[in-house]
């Protein structure tokens, strides 16, 4: 029985479709690939935007102040920045461990805690947190510690609820005092360049702070 084999021009029609189908093959592969690593490293930095923000509210909640000392344990903003990714640095005096690495001076009693986005000793940029003793004297010159606790968070934007004139104000001159109210506002890097900065948000009300018994509403600022 004589068999017929397969020209020359078959088996290179025959390579050609094979390299066609890996190709589309590999794209679609490295497609699903870039798709799923993107959707991964959002979703890692939104649940790490959302870890902060959770330590942010627990230290903030657990805010101390005492009348007989008004000016040493008050809340302080500033605007440290300008642009996009918000403005302020926060500060208050608390007894929370959230930022405290283990093992450090202030992992035990009341310190000052100020947050804000910045740069520490080594140029690593991001949420920056300052610590030192609540009791000195800040026009001293006063033993501080400082350490990024985020890359992802590049800023930080604070309203405090104005309980008297009931409205959201983004500053605050009260050093001898404490709000009632705020919502703080992180900010990350967006996803795709151009667009607008991924942002966090939260009301936190102060436990010690003056009540706010009327109804808030956040997007009324």
């Amino acid at each position: 029985m004589h068999r017929r084999g397969f020209t020359l021009l078959e088996i290179m029609v025959a390579i050609v479709i094979l390299s066609i189908a890996m190709t589309v093959a590999w794209q679609t592969f490295s497609s699903a690939t870039r798709s799923w690593t993107s959707a991964r490293r959002l979703m890692d930095e939104t649940h790490h935007g959302d870890f902060v923000l959770t330590q942010l509210t627990a230290a903030l909640r657990s805010m101390a102040f005492f009348d007989s000392l008004p000016e040493q344990y008050g809340f302080r903003m500033e605007r440290n920045r300008d642009g996009e990714y918000g403005e302020h640095s926060i500060s208050w005096v608390t007894a929370s461990k959230a930022f405290l690495p283990k093992g450090t001076e202030f992992d035990h009693g009341m310190h000052r805690i100020e947050v804000g986005a910045g740069e520490d000793d080594d140029g690593n940029d991001g949420l920056l947190v300052t610590v030192w003793r609540h009791i000195a004297d800040e026009d001293d010159d006063v033993e501080k510690q400082s350490w990024v606790v985020s890359d992802v968070i590049k800023g930080l934007g604070c309203a405090v609820y104005n309980v008297k004139d009931e409205k959201w104000d983004e500053e605050w001159e009260e050093t001898n005092a404490i709000p009632g109210l705020i919502e703080i506002t992180l900010y990350a890097d967006p996803k795709e360049e151009g667009d607008d900065p991924i942002e966090y948000r939260q009301l936190i009300e102060i436990p010690l702070g003056p009540p706010v018994t009327n109804e808030v509403d956040a997007a009324s600022q």
